[in-house]
């Protein structure tokens, strides 16, 4: 009786020895057992491309469109509205505004440090969506953002190089949903981003702010 308790003992101790190998035998090969890293957070680059090799940025705000273009000599100028400037096409294939104007030097020292910035953009963190882009207010953006590129010290037009789509803030009001072409995910981006250029597109009272009114109120 004794010898056959024995055993018995003998063999759990055995089956579970061998459970534990095997155990160690699946961690090494497959690593199944590791917890699986949190997202990366305020280290997601947005965009592939740096403002030197931007020509021309439009701008849709809330249904009011903007271009932001060269002129001849390289600086931004910000055109709105109707404002438009035609383009001519050199020898040399290379857009240029039909009848460019100086530009303001403040002005365009100021939108070349905001596109800067907007090269430079990290996402907070990017998620799949789990409703409609509606929830988001991705299906009808609040600004939708188009970077074209540039050719020499001319513009090409036909080198879209990213569209950034911005939907709603998030409840915590500190950044946007928002979404490049082509991606699935939803990238939340820091509202600073957006409010800087667009105020100098369309001008402060007209922008969200750069962080969120303490008061709670004010334009998203």
């Amino acid at each position: 009786m004794r010898a056959r308790l024995v055993r018995h003992r003998l063999v759990v101790i055995w089956v579970v020895v061998g459970g534990l190998l095997a155990g160690i035998v699946v961690h090494e090969a497959t690593d199944i057992f590791d917890p699986k890293p949190l997202p990366r957070t305020g280290s997601l680059p947005m965009f592939q491309f740096s403002e030197p090799e931007l020509g021309r940025v439009d701008v849709m705000y809330k249904g009011q469109p903007a271009t932001l273009m060269r002129n001849a000599a390289g600086d931004w100028l910000s055109h709105h509205g109707n404002h438009r400037h035609g383009e001519t096409v050199t020898d040399q294939g290379e857009a240029k505004l039909a009848h460019p104007h100086a530009a303001d030097r403040q002005q365009a020292t100021e939108i070349a440090q905001r596109l800067a910035l907007m090269s430079r953009m990290r996402a907070d963190r990017r998620v799949r969506p789990e409703q409609t882009l509606e929830h988001y207010g991705l299906d009808n953006p609040q600004a939708i953002i188009a970077f074209y590129g540039r050719q020499g010290r001319g513009i090409d037009a036909s080198q879209l190089l990213d569209v950034l789509s911005v939907g709603d803030l998030l409840p915590t009001q500190y950044a946007y949903y928002a979404m490049r072409a082509g991606d699935t995910e939803l990238s939340l981006i820091p509202r600073y981003y957006i409010a800087l250029l667009l105020a100098s597109v369309f001008g402060a009272e007209h922008a969200p702010t750069p962080l969120p009114p303490q008061d709670g109120t004010g334009s998203n």
